[in-house]
C-alpha cells in the first residue's frame, strides 16, 4: 500500500459557491435559514446565517455539516434508539435531524453541508442546492 494518496479537497471558492447557492434556494423558498461547509476533517469552513433566522440554527447547522462528512452520508438516517450513543461517541457533535449532506467527488467524502432554520423538507433542498452548485460532487 503507498504512503501517500491523491485527494480532493474544497477551495475556498467551492466553498463561496455552495452558501450562495443555498442562500439563492433558501430566497426561493421564503425561509430563513443557516448554512455551514465544512471539509473532511469536519473542521468549519465556510458559515453563513441569513438576516432573520432563528438562533439555534447555526448549532444544529454545524452538526449537520460535521455529522454528514463523518458519517459518510446524509443526516436522519440514525435509528432513534442509537441516537444517544452516536451523541456521546462524537462528544456532542451528532445530530439526526435531517438537512446534511456528505460531499463526494470521484467516491471520497471531502466535507459536508448543511442547512437548518426551515422546516426539514426545506432544509434538505436548501442543502441539496448548495451541494448541486459544485459541478464534480455526487448527486445525493
Amino acid at each position: 500500500m503507498p504512503d501517500f494518496i491523491p485527494t480532493y479537497r474544497l477551495t475556498h471558492e467551492a466553498t463561496m459557491k455552495m452558501l450562495a447557492a443555498g442562500i439563492k434556494k433558501a430566497d426561493e423558498l421564503g425561509v430563513k435559514i443557516a448554512l455551514a461547509v465544512c471539509d473532511q476533517s469536519c473542521s468549519l469552513i465556510g458559515y453563513l446565517v441569513m438576516d432573520g433566522a432563528r438562533h439555534f440554527a447555526g448549532r444544529t447547522t454545524t452538526k449537520k455539516a460535521a455529522t454528514a462528512a463523518s458519517q459518510r452520508m446524509a443526516t436522519g438516517y440514525a435509528e432513534e434508539h442509537r441516537v444517544i450513543s452516536m451523541q456521546i461517541r462524537m462528544d456532542g457533535e451528532f445530530t439526526n435531524v435531517r438537512g446534511g449532506f456528505p460531499i463526494i467527488v470521484h467516491g471520497q467524502v471531502i466535507g459536508g453541508v448543511g442547512a437548518g432554520g426551515a422546516s426539514q423538507d426545506e432544509d434538505v433542498e436548501v442543502a441539496k442546492a448548495a451541494l448541486a452548485a459544485l459541478e464534480w460532487a455526487e448527486p445525493v
